[in-house]
């Protein structure tokens, strides 16, 4: 009896024993576990409270000045709501680098100040479909004929535009679009600037970017990007989009802030264009039922810009 009893005596201290043992290193997995790094976001989506007092929708007025006739670098349209400047609001605002067959020379033709008033964001007010959640001024500068974008030119008219609009401009939300040759200007400031020179708070491309771009990838994982391209263009490869997104993603894979669009049909089925000039269709909202490769186009550009914010 005495035996029996002894036994369970020692079956239950066994118990204990392995029990404790299990529990600590139990314990000890999870602490190992909690400790183990967790990759952070290095941009995060803004709350917006900073566009509370802006209005959802607004009459735009245009406006343009030729080159010369200010200490601007360049000719320039602009289309603002009524009371820009005047209702003491800050509001965000978009910068449209132009292709190349919109440059031209205002200060001898002062017709020419008319192309930059077509593609993308401005095409998309003169057509009744520029719609983002609050109301986003645009300003489109001219580039000369016979040049390229230039980044410190460029900057100049960021820093210009900031100084000519007072208080009216909110320095943390300006942002930053491109088609074909503007396309490739964004990316040129981009990497002369990189992220903490640019101004902006985030941009987006459309089927323009230099082969040789991406010596300033490192700068980038700061800036949320959007880009762009057919894979039926037959102007600008759509390579030169894929790589320099390709090289950003190898840098920092962990990063969700950058976005690559391919469109991979005909993507001008429906319209005469040319596959090449995609800026309609992706301001205009033609493309959104277009076949798509990579990130899905499913949400207004500038309502994504707005997502984004300096913090500065």
């Amino acid at each position: 009896m005495k035996t029996t009893i002894l036994n369970r005596i020692i079956v239950i201290i066994l118990f204990l024993f392995f029990y404790s043992c299990e529990s600590k290193s139990t314990d000890n997995n999870d602490s190992i576990t909690d400790e183990t790094p967790k990759i952070e976001q290095l941009v995060s989506v803004a709350t917006g409270d900073d566009l509370a007092a802006i209005p959802s929708s607004a009459n735009y007025i245009k406006e343009q000045s030729l080159k010369g006739q200010n200490s601007s670098p360049y000719g320039y349209v602009i289309r603002y709501p009524e009371g820009f400047g005047t209702d003491g609001k800050a509001y965000p605002i978009l910068i449209y680098l132009h292709g190349s067959g919109s440059r031209g020379n205002s200060d001898v033709t002062a017709e020419d100040i008319n192309k930059v008033d077509t593609g993308g964001g401005m095409g998309s007010i003169k057509n009744n479909l520029w719609n983002p959640n609050v109301v986003v001024p645009i300003i489109a500068p001219q580039c000369p004929k016979g040049t390229n974008w230039q980044p410190q030119k460029v900057k100049e008219f960021i820093e210009f535009v900031i100084d000519a609009s007072g208080n009216a401009i909110n320095e943390n939300r300006i942002y930053l679009a491109g088609f074909s040759m503007g396309g490739m200007g964004v990316w040129d400031y981009l990497d002369a600037n990189g992220y903490e020179n640019s101004l902006v708070a985030s941009v987006v491309t459309m089927a323009g970017t230099r082969a040789e771009n991406g010596k300033n990838i490192e700068a980038l994982k700061l800036m949320p990007f959007w880009v762009f391209h057919g894979l039926r263009d037959q102007t600008v490869n759509a390579n030169r989009s894929i790589n320099l997104v390709e090289k950003f993603r190898a840098l920092s894979p962990e990063q969700q802030h950058q976005k690559l669009t391919l469109f991979t049909q005909n993507d001008t089925q429906n319209h005469t264009r040319g596959n090449h000039r995609i800026d309609y269709g992706v301001f205009f909202r033609e493309l959104w039922e277009a076949n798509q490769a990579g990130d899905f186009f499913n949400e207004d550009i500038m309502n994504w810009m707005l997502q984004y914010r300096r913090n500065d």
